[in-house]
């Protein structure tokens, strides 16, 4: 982690996820733009990861259902939501959203100035 960050691939979840050595809000604007358009990459691969997945579940299921052995039947169930909670996991990753915290100096301009005097 020589830059003080990194993406750190995560086995279960079979996408690369952010570890930060600080906080946010501690890095250059320049190092969060370098991280964000990093984390973009990553999740524009979410979608197919999860596609991947949903097949597997649907082997799965489609196994259970000819499958005449209650224990193997509980094996492949038990696998099953394993792995929806893999999909449950990158639909909440998929969702996150960083922004610059070092945002540029905002200086009110004549028409916000008189709306924000008539509140």
């Amino acid at each position: 982690m020589s830059k003080g960050w990194e993406f750190v691939p995560d086995e279960r979840l079979g996408i690369a996820l952010p570890q930060l050595a600080q906080d946010w809000s501690l890095y250059s604007r320049d190092e969060q733009a370098l991280m964000i358009e990093t984390w973009e990459r990553v999740k524009a691969r979410i979608p197919d990861r999860v596609q991947v997945l949903e097949a597997v579940i649907n082997e799965k299921q489609l196994l259970a259902s000819q499958e005449d052995d209650w224990d193997t039947v509980c094996d492949l169930y038990e696998k099953i939501y394993e792995i929806a909670s893999i999909i449950n996991d990158l639909n909440i990753w998929k969702n996150v959203e960083q922004y610059l915290s070092h945002q540029e100096q905002h200086t009110a301009g004549i028409s916000e100035e008189h709306t924000n005097r008539e509140k």
